[in-house]
């Protein structure tokens, strides 16, 4: 037997300080996509832990990580078909890790679906928290920038960007660039870093632009007030990246592709604020399509990814089959083309 796992990426929306009983305390905004995703197969394999495909050496320590938290033997294969790609700023090492850590769950007769658990066991720490509970239940979350000692910061709220009829539907058009040759290793966590140390000169204007205007937009199914929402929060957490030395410039190139993007009916643009993804939102398919036509007609074929995805609304998704991977081999998992 084998199980298939399929888990979303996380865009980053921002950070801004909530207003709490104790007082503001810094909160994450994450939005989980449905696109790149981390595609997977794993089975059990006694004497040994194998694992091939995209970013096996990263998951192979994942999952060797998991096996030593719990004091297990290495019993698996695990065969990687897709993997968000690093340096994006869309969550790629943690979400990795878990679904890795629940393909391996599976396999020890762990349980699969204690999130917080599979986050604990593989090292990920509480800046990871939207990427966790977006891998739990998807959707639009609110999360708390610090838990209680030793526990995943909680969800302080969660709102479902609902997918009902494609020519209304918010699209997120994608354009994933080819990382520089000297892009540092941990450029996605560097910045992860950077954007909480930089939270506290965040203006009290940050929380109340999520409550009162931002989460209110989601709700009544208005784009137009979302996305003007979301372009001035990253305008103010990039002010107080700034303000705290460690402003993030981008490249002149990708700066053309977000003009582009505007240009070409995008209602919000920008860049992830802890990666190299760029991204445009627009309302429905054929502007979906559009955009894309311009986009690639500007970068060509090779000069990058180019997709679109709408939001996850579920979380990781996994199934159990009757088979093994050598027989999966010979009819692949089937793929969804996220450029339909």
């Amino acid at each position: 037997m084998l199980i298939e796992l399929n888990s979303p990426c996380s865009l980053p929306l921002g950070a801004a300080r909530m207003e709490t009983k104790p007082g503001a305390a810094t909160s994450l905004l994450g939005l989980t996509l449905k696109f790149p995703l981390v595609q997977l197969a794993a089975q059990k394999r006694p004497g040994g832990l194998y694992v091939t495909g995209p970013r096996a050496h990263l998951a192979h320590q994942q999952a060797e990580r998991y096996l030593a938290h719990h004091h297990l033997d290495r019993q698996a294969e695990i065969e990687i078909e897709w993997a968000i790609p690093n340096h994006m700023g869309l969550g790629s090492e943690p979400l990795l890790g878990l679904s890795v850590a629940r393909a391996s769950a599976w396999i020890t007769d762990g349980d699969v679906n204690d999130t917080p658990a599979l986050a604990q066991a593989i090292g990920l720490g509480p800046e990871h928290a939207p990427a966790v509970w977006g891998f739990h239940q998807g959707g639009l979350l609110l999360v708390a920038g610090e838990g209680e000692a030793g526990q995943l910061p909680p969800v302080l709220r969660r709102a479902s960007i609902e997918h009902n009829d494609k020519d209304k539907d918010w699209a997120f058009v994608l354009f994933l660039p080819h990382a520089p040759d000297d892009v540092s290793p941990t450029l996605e966590a560097d910045r992860l870093a950077a954007l909480l140390r930089a939270a506290p000169r965040l203006p009290a204007d940050a929380g109340r632009l999520v409550a009162e205007q931002l989460w209110p937009a989601v709700e009544q199914d208005d784009i137009g007030a979302f996305a003007q929402a979301l372009m001035a929060l990253e305008q103010m957490n990039r002010e107080a990246l700034a303000q705290a030395g460690t402003a993030v410039t981008i490249a002149p190139d990708h700066q053309a592709i977000l003009d582009l993007m505007r240009a070409n009916g995008a209602l919000a643009w920008g860049q992830s604020l802890t990666g190299l993804a760029l991204y445009g939102l627009v309302r429905g398919a054929e502007a979906s399509r559009e955009l894309r036509r311009k986009i690639m007609a500007h970068v060509g074929h090779f000069g990058g990814t180019l997709l679109a995805s709408i939001t996850d609304n579920t979380g990781a998704r996994h199934k159990v089959k009757d088979e093994r991977l050598e027989d999966a081999r010979l009819k692949p998992i089937k793929r969804v083309n996220p450029n339909s």
